[in-house]
């Protein structure tokens, strides 16, 4: 398949003061970088000794990145585009740079252009979420080290919005500020092994309030894309679909913590056909 990615990757990690790494015609970073850059971070917020990282710990983190998003890549593809390069610099802003990461500075600093083409792939670009979250479950249950011992949590996030002009947004609780305000609320399938050291989310619904499939909201409903198919379903209803995902992909998991806010949790495990997996509901 042809790339209409103008921006390769290599341009994209060419432009930008970071390592290089080897392989697929990369150089690898000049001997001693890693040192003196870790030497260059004594006393600041960002020195890895205060967070328990010896330099050969970090010197080897921007190459396992690069590692980490090349197995992902393909989940950013579409039948006609390539626009896997875009979710490298993506990834790659969220974790290097201090602040103001919106998608013009991280451009800037990823790639040199004006972040409308990164702002158009989390956008609007039609890659799929879930297959991404099904390849992640994938490697999960192919893991022998995850199973036994990890857990599943259920549990909403909630992201405050200026406006009704983004998919979900409305009036309702905030849990992350402790009050209602105009925000949207995403249900989150966590999946959590703490001997293996492993913390990813693995599965997400966003919530749509009830007053989204009425007529006022008929015109943003199909300016953002949302399926016509779709109706009205709780979170416990949202939670409910995502665990039953997790079973039929294999996930193995012992325990279901599920967050107060989904109300009746039971309803959640038991619709899930859940046997045999304890479930803790604050």
């Amino acid at each position: 398949m042809e790339s209409c990615h103008k921006l390769t990757l290599e341009d994209s990690r060419g432009r930008v003061p970071l390592p290089r790494f080897g392989g697929d015609c990369r150089e690898r970073p000049a001997d001693g970088a890693a040192a003196e850059t870790f030497d260059s971070l004594e006393g600041t917020p960002h020195d890895p000794r205060r967070w328990g990282l010896s330099s050969e710990a970090i010197g080897t983190l921007g190459e396992r990145l690069y590692e980490f998003w090349r197995r992902f890549r393909s989940g950013f593809k579409t039948c006609t585009r390539d626009t896997s390069g875009r979710a490298y610099d993506y990834l790659r802003g969220q974790l290097t740079m201090d602040g103001e990461r919106n998608f013009a500075n991280m451009a800037r600093n990823m790639t040199g252009d004006d972040g409308q083409a990164l702002q158009h792939f989390m956008s609007n670009s039609p890659w799929s979420g879930p297959v991404v979250f099904q390849q992640m479950q994938a490697e999960i249950t192919a893991t022998p080290a995850l199973a036994q011992g990890s857990t599943l949590i259920l549990d909403e996030s909630a992201d405050e919005k200026a406006g009704t002009h983004n998919a979900g947004a409305s009036r309702q609780y905030n849990g992350r500020m402790g009050k209602v305000d105009v925000c949207r609320v995403d249900t989150c399938l966590t999946y959590a092994n703490a001997p293996v050291g492993l913390w990813a989310m693995v599965d997400g619904e966003l919530f749509l309030p009830q007053e989204w499939f009425g007529p006022d909201f008929a015109q943003r409903r199909k300016e953002l894309g949302i399926p016509e198919e779709r109706t009205f379903e709780t979170t416990i209803a949202l939670g409910l679909k995502m665990v039953q995902r997790a079973k039929v992909h294999r996930l193995p998991f012992a325990l279901l913590p599920i967050s107060g806010r989904f109300g009746h949790g039971r309803r959640v495990v038991c619709g899930a056909g859940a046997g045999g997996h304890a479930s803790l509901s604050e």
